[in-house]
Order: structure tokens, then C-alpha cells, then sequence
């Protein structure tokens, strides 16, 4: 049998049971050693929270854990931000009515505005996904090893989580996504996923778009890096939500925005009566505006990661006993043939952040790397190979 178990950071199906939402326990009465307040509160502490990669960023000189986007020149995002925030008044509420942000996203993209739902970051935009679209009863399926937060909030939401395996070639299983999907529900992609790095096949995807009787949540969060999106599909499909963030290519992990591509039919309402009065800053808003606009600088920011990623991959290969999985991502998943618990300690203490992993698939001791600097990338390969070395 392979190695199936999903990485302690990232966990998904882990554990034998899964603690109950709040608003699907029963009222047992007060008692001299339980109240509600004490049961919830107890049900409240057995949930998983999200794990971050290391506690401590002190020393670190090349943060490779995160997916962050180190190839935009910082003295012209400060200028950006600057520039961005002058005309605004911060003791005034943002005004999420107004479609500059919006029309912005639609020009660049090629969807209608009312496709565009903005939210503060793509992971406020899977929580509220399952706040619409999942309760007690539904089941949430995942394609896994992936995202925590799909699973966490699903169980928050109340829904039944099953998580389907990707395929050994770490193809998308669209057989057992449509069987564990049954009458309904929400299946969660993520396209280039994290924490593999690989793009799924584009018919797979869209045969679960035309058989999943549920809402398909397509998570586009790295697919500048990659050969395809599917976002204008929403035109034609109704059970089709896609999450885009300017947190990876635009270099804006900081301002927390993100937002929801999703049909007309139903993309207004649900930004009027699920999203927040106030969920996305005024300077976020006007930065990612300015961003959009100049399109080649953009281009030309992300086709350095690319470029970067394919160096660093060959002189990843290179190390005796690395195995690297072949990316659409920001990032590559590098298989170690030492402990990946060690490696991360010695690179962290050598001044590199990664992202354990631990076994993935029939991977052995993985680490998730951000494709950093030319300067960071060297500092990481010194790293390793006196690692792999000894």
C-alpha cells in the first residue's frame, strides 16, 4: 500500500471522527459540570485550526513557505500603494457597490461584472461558499491532498466531508468525485493544486462540470502560472463558482482580496445577502484596480516566475535522490531522500522557510517550495545539498 496519509500542515481527512458543528448540537440542559455555553466551547476546542509552516520568522532571510510572489520589484508595489491610497479617506466606509473593481476584473478576465463577486481574500470566499451552499446533511467533496480550509469550513458549515483521492499520475478521479457527490452538494478543486503543483487535465474538469449534480467550486488561485482557466465558463454554467485571488501573481497577499467568478443567475444576490456590507478595503480595491490596468507589467512579473521555476527545477533535479513534481504553481513540491522534518529544521535554521509536507501520495518526505528570488533559490540549493549530502 502507498503512502496515503496527508500532510500534518495541510490535513484533510485525518482523525477518526469529526467534532460537530455548533449549530448542530443538541441543548443538553444545564448541570452543576456542564452548561451550553461549556458544551459548545468544548465541542469548539476539539476543531482543527489552520497550520501554519513555522512560529517564528526570525533569521529567515529567504521565505520560500508561503507561495508569495518575491519577483515583484518592492520599491514599485510600495510606490502602487502609495499612489493607490492618496485620493481615499479612510475614515469612510469602502463602497462595495462600486463597480470599478468589478469592471476591472471583467476587461481582464472576460466575464460580465455581475460575475464578479470581490471578497477579502479567497479564503473568505470559500467560507461563505459554504455558508450558502452547504448545512447539515450535504456532503462536501474534496479532492485530496489539498487546501485545509475547504474541509475545515465545511465542518464548520455542517457538511459531511468526503475526500476523494487524486489519481497515482495525480490525475483528477472524476469517477469517484461523481459517485461520492450523489444527489448534490459541492465538490472543491483546486487547479493548479496546492500542494502539488500540477494543473488537472482540462476535459476531466469539465466532465465533473457537466455530471456533478452539485456546485463546482474551481479554486483558480495560481492560474496566472498556468496553460488554462475556466473562468468564463460561468457564462454557460450555473453550478460553476471559480475563486481568483491577487494574493500569488499580483503580489498582494498582505491586502487580502480576492473574489468569486460565478453565473449571473445567481453572482448579484449572492453578493448582496451573503457577503459582508464591508469585506474588502478601500486600498486593496484601488491597488488591485491599478494592478489590472497595467496588464504587460503583470505579464512580465509572472513570466519571471516561470522562467525561475524552470531553473529551479532542474537544479532541484540535479541534488541525487530529489524528486519534483512537474508545476503550474508558484511553488514545486520537491520528494527528499532524507527526513523532510529535518531538512525544514536545518534549512529554517540556515535562514530558508519551506513548507513541510511529509508524505504526500506516493511521495516521501516533501517539502513545498515557493519559487523565490534568484538570490533565494541559491541560498535553498546550498541548503540542500549539504543536507542531502550528509
Amino acid at each position: 500500500m502507498g503512502r496515503h496519509q496527508v500532510p500534518q500542515g495541510d490535513r484533510l481527512c485525518g482523525g477518526t471522527s469529526e467534532p460537530l458543528p455548533l449549530h448542530t448540537l443538541a441543548i443538553r440542559g444545564t448541570g452543576p459540570t456542564m452548561n451550553w455555553m461549556e458544551e459548545r466551547l468544548s465541542r469548539l476546542q476539539r476543531w482543527e485550526g489552520y497550520q501554519h509552516s513555522v512560529e517564528s520568522r526570525e533569521g529567515v532571510q529567504s521565505k520560500l513557505d508561503a507561495n508569495e510572489n518575491w519577483h515583484l520589484p518592492r520599491a514599485e508595489i510600495r510606490e502602487a500603494l502609495s499612489t493607490s491610497a492618496e485620493h481615499l479617506d479612510p475614515r469612510s466606509y469602502p463602497d462595495l457597490a462600486d463597480t470599478n473593481l468589478a469592471k476591472e476584473v471583467s476587461a481582464q478576465i472576460g466575464v460580465p461584472s455581475d460575475s464578479v463577486i470581490p471578497c477579502a481574500g479567497a479564503d473568505q470566499a470559500i467560507d461563505l461558499i459554504c455558508q450558502a451552499f452547504l448545512g447539515p446533511g450535504d456532503n462536501a467533496v474534496i479532492v485530496s491532498p489539498t487546501f485545509s480550509m475547504y474541509r475545515l469550513r465545511a465542518i464548520i458549515a455542517g457538511a459531511e466531508c468526503a475526500c476523494v483521492q487524486m489519481l497515482p499520475d495525480l490525475g483528477l478521479p472524476v469517477a469517484e468525485i461523481l459517485r461520492r457527490g450523489g444527489p448534490g452538494g459541492v465538490a472543491f478543486i483546486c487547479s493548479p493544486n496546492n500542494p502539488t503543483g500540477n494543473q488537472f487535465n482540462r476535459a476531466d474538469v469539465e466532465q465533473v462540470l457537466d455530471s456533478f449534480q452539485g456546485l463546482v467550486v474551481l479554486d483558480e488561485a495560481y492560474v496566472e502560472f498556468a496553460s488554462y482557466s475556466l473562468s468564463r465558463r460561468v457564462r454557460q454554467r450555473r453550478n460553476l463558482a471559480v475563486l481568483r485571488t491577487f494574493s500569488k501573481a499580483y503580489g498582494m497577499a498582505g491586502l487580502r482580496l480576492g473574489y468569486i467568478v460565478a453565473n449571473e443567475e445567481w453572482a448579484p444576490e449572492f453578493l448582496a445577502k451573503v457577503q459582508y456590507p464591508f469585506p474588502v478595503s478601500g486600498v486593496a480595491a484601488a491597488m488591485a484596480i491599478a494592478m489590472l490596468k497595467d496588464r504587460s507589467r503583470i505579464e512580465q512579473w509572472v513570466g519571471k516566475v516561470r522562467n525561475e521555476r524552470v531553473w529551479l527545477t532542474r537544479r532541484l533535479r540535479a541534488i541525487p535522490g530529489i524528486v519534483v513534481v512537474d508545476s503550474e504553481a508558484n511553488f514545486l513540491m520537491a520528494s527528499l531522500p532524507v527526513d523532510s522534518g529535518e531538512a525544514h529544521k536545518r534549512l529554517l535554521a540556515a535562514g530558508v522557510s519551506t513548507r513541510k509536507l511529509g508524505d504526500v501520495l506516493d511521495f516521501p518526505n516533501c517539502l513545498r517550495i515557493t519559487v523565490g528570488t534568484r538570490r533565494m533559490n541559491k541560498q535553498l540549493l546550498e541548503g540542500l545539498r549539504g543536507i542531502v549530502a550528509k
